[in-house]
């Protein structure tokens, strides 16, 4: 539960329509925050907009996003409705958003801006990774419906544009909608592409900083469409995570990776990234062990990824999913390291094999000695604690230059190679001689 909450005062020129008695008492309501559930708040935001008259109305949604654990906007919910104005309809509208509704005054247009930078302001500085990773999507009635159920829908659209691009709030714009059907159809298609491999390994080089040697890959998911090409995993993975289908999506280009790995040289390691999801599952450990024995692929040279999200989730399971893992010899890494609020105490207690820094901290670092501090108190942190550490994004040799320097050994970015295909990835090899005759032969043309 977040342990703060923060009171705005009712301002004349932003304010909730008060509800009849009537309807208020009959709304619908969400069990677990006693709000009014998506019904209740499309019927009680119906009559708010029918009695606006020449006021603009605005729809205000709140996700905490695809990762929050079960229940999460729950949590968030009683802090968000005490920060709005006195009488505002608000309601759970879906399993990680809340709206509300709001009545804006002509004379005062941007005092939904006004409010929505002090819920922003406010949720930056929570412990809670739900409130933390919060984005806000706005519509108002003077510019897109003069119903409130479109007003919601629009408000839904600008809050996932929001976290597509990495933005904390957005109002609703017409191309927004454009998006939304082009990631709904990426949504139909998803299941399909997943079963029959149509999202494959991109396989990005992981090498030692010092001699230059390859010691590995990391496991990028691509999208390869037979009439859109080569779909990034912006456009996919957070709708797999909302579908519940991030788990077949991860264990499906593992399989693929781990098939054609195999009879690589064996002191390259393959490392595969499992979300905040994923580390909630009883049976992923079991899932990932049945895998290795089916191809026949050595344990030691995979590498499970986590992030300090799935360390700090209170629904995940992660500490007991690392220790089976690890029982049966697969490394797991904690990812994009000093971003997140991890423990030290979960560094220590968990036998993590490396740490991995995230890319935003190492491609800034020669040019924000703030970064560059981090950066180096995660190399110290990885001395103490007998930790390898790897850099990501490492795009110049300049970065590369500075890492060593600071005692870093291993590193990946595109000053080393973009993420390659299968084929491409073969030819590498077979290039460097780590990639066994037989193999080139039967297998570069793909």
């Amino acid at each position: 539960m977040l342990a703060t909450v923060l009171i705005i005062r009712r301002r004349p020129d932003l304010h909730g329509e008060p509800l009849s008695p009537r309807l208020n008492r009959a709304i619908p309501r969400d069990p677990a925050t006693g709000l009014s559930n998506r019904q209740g708040f499309i019927e009680a935001g119906t009559q708010i907009l029918t009695r606006s008259g020449d006021r603009v109305v605005a729809v205000i949604a709140i996700d905490v996003g695809p990762e929050a654990p079960v229940g999460a906007i729950g949590d968030v919910a009683p802090a968000i409705t005490a920060m709005l104005p006195g009488e505002t309809l608000a309601g759970i509208v879906g399993p990680t958003q809340l709206a509300c509704v709001l009545t804006v005054e002509s004379h005062s247009p941007n005092a939904p801006d006004q409010l929505v930078g002090r819920l922003t302001s406010f949720l930056a500085h929570q412990e809670s990774a739900a409130a933390r990773g919060a984005s806000i999507g706005l519509a108002r009635s003077d510019r897109e419906s003069g119903s409130i159920e479109p007003l919601l829908e629009a408000a839904d659209i600008a809050a996932m544009v929001a976290r597509m691009r990495g933005e904390r709030s957005l109002w609703f714009e017409d191309e927004m909608a454009v998006q939304r059907r082009a990631r709904d159809t990426i949504a139909h298609s998803l299941p399909e592409a997943i079963g029959s491999g149509a999202i494959a390994p991109y396989f990005e080089p992981v090498v030692d900083l010092q001699s230059g040697e390859l010691l590995g890959f990391e496991v990028l998911a691509r999208w390869e469409h037979p009439v859109h090409g080569t779909i990034a995993p912006a456009h996919f993975i957070d709708i797999a995570r909302e579908r519940g289908l991030i788990s077949d999506l991860t264990l499906s280009v593992m399989r693929q990776a781990l098939c054609a790995a195999k009879d690589w040289d064996a002191r390259l390691v393959l490392s595969v990234n499992c979300a905040v999801p994923e580390m909630r599952d009883p049976w992923l450990a079991q899932k990932v062990i049945r895998l290795l024995t089916e191809l026949g692929y050595p344990p030691s040279r995979l590498e499970i990824e986590l992030t300090e999200g799935a360390l700090m989730d209170p629904h995940g399971i992660a500490p007991s999913i690392i220790e089976s893992l690890k029982a049966q010899g697969v490394r797991v890494a904690l990812d994009d390291f000093g971003t997140g609020v991890s423990s030290l105490t979960h560094l220590r207690a968990l036998p993590f094999d490396r740490i991995k820094i995230d890319h935003s901290i190492v491609t800034a670092m020669t040019d924000d000695p703030a970064r560059a501090s981090i950066a180096d108190a995660i190399l110290r942190l990885g001395e103490s604690l007998n930790l390898p550490i790897v850099a990501e994004g490492v795009e110049s040799m300049r970065i590369a230059e500075r890492l060593r320097a600071m005692g870093c050994t291993i590193g990946q970015g595109y000053l080393f190679g973009q993420p390659m295909s299968l084929m491409q990835t073969r030819r590498m090899l077979a290039e460097q001689r780590l990639i066994p005759t037989t193999v080139t032969s039967q297998r570069l043309a793909g």
